[in-house]
């Protein structure tokens, strides 16, 4: 029987610590700021208040016109005063003031109209 080294043993300790596989993240292993998990759809609602998921909170919903293959959320406040937009292109936790004709930021650069044919996000 050969007798181990404590070279030999840091070798194969040294082996087994480095892998050529990375390991896979896991989930809720990515949270935010607010303690929100992306991997599990959570984003922070500055409107709400806690993390939600806005495909399962929405009060309105539309293809989001700059990408076919996306969609913008928005969640309105329990008095309809305000609304939280959730779409690419739009900085986080955005909340629109009520207008006439639907919703603006308070430097008016986004808006959300409602028109015949449903809801629009200008931007």
């Amino acid at each position: 029987m050969k007798k181990i080294t404590p070279a030999l043993l840091a070798a194969v300790l040294a082996a087994c610590a480095s892998s050529p596989f990375e390991a896979e993240p896991v989930l809720g292993g990515d949270r935010d700021a607010h303690g929100c998990i992306a991997s599990a759809g959570q984003s922070w609602s500055a409107l709400k208040q806690q993390c939600i998921q806005p495909f399962d909170n929405l009060d309105i919903k539309f293809a989001d016109p700059d990408n076919d293959t996306l969609a913008v959320y928005v969640l309105l406040s329990s008095d309809k005063s305000r609304a939280e937009v959730f779409a690419s292109g739009v900085p986080e936790n955005t909340i629109l003031e009520s207008v006439k004709g639907g919703y603006a930021s308070r430097d008016g650069k986004i808006r959300l109209l409602h028109e015949e044919g449903g809801w629009r996000l200008v931007k």
